[in-house]
């Protein structure tokens, strides 16, 4: 009877430890495949990040010049602004921007970027400091595409 027991008890515990052995190599397998996807997509995305974050460096001082040629290159053609219930277009959008007068010195501070694919959305504020010590801030939320290697913004809208 104990030699019974003894047999039982030895398949059981070679069933367990094989099964347990194979789930444990399938881990390590399924993890250095998720792993590898995971590095594929994230490395992408901190580029993108960096490169959307280097845009954002360049975005206040190209607003302080009123800079034209930046902000037709960065701004999607089908761009649009959108200010509470009004509404403007990549071209008002940058006739607003030159009309701005010129001693305002504005900063542009992305607070969260998160990039999904060949879109990206970024919420942060924007602040015009004026000659007079003013300061003025305002949120936005921004859209991005990727359209090729360059990202644009697609529309943008502010919060007050």
């Amino acid at each position: 009877m104990n030699r019974f027991f003894l047999r039982v008890f030895v398949a059981l515990t070679t069933f367990v430890l094989s099964i347990g052995l194979t789930s444990f190599t399938k881990l390590f397998r399924h993890d250095e495949s998720r792993l590898l996807r995971l590095t594929y997509i994230s490395r992408p995305s901190a580029l993108d990040e960096m490169r959307l974050r280097e845009l954002y460096r360049e975005y206040g001082p190209a607003q302080t010049r009123h800079d034209r040629a930046f902000f037709e290159e960065v701004e999607a053609s089908d761009f649009v602004l959108f200010l509470g219930e009004h509404h403007l277009s990549r071209e008002e959008d940058i006739q607003w921007m030159e009309s701005s007068p010129d001693d305002i010195v504005y900063e542009s501070v992305p607070e969260s970027i998160r990039v999904m694919g060949d879109w990206a959305m970024v919420h942060g504020h924007m602040e015009a400091h004026h000659p007079d010590g003013d300061v003025h801030s305002w949120g936005f939320i921004d859209v991005w595409v990727r359209r090729g290697d360059t990202w644009r913004i697609q529309s943008t809208t502010s919060v007050d």
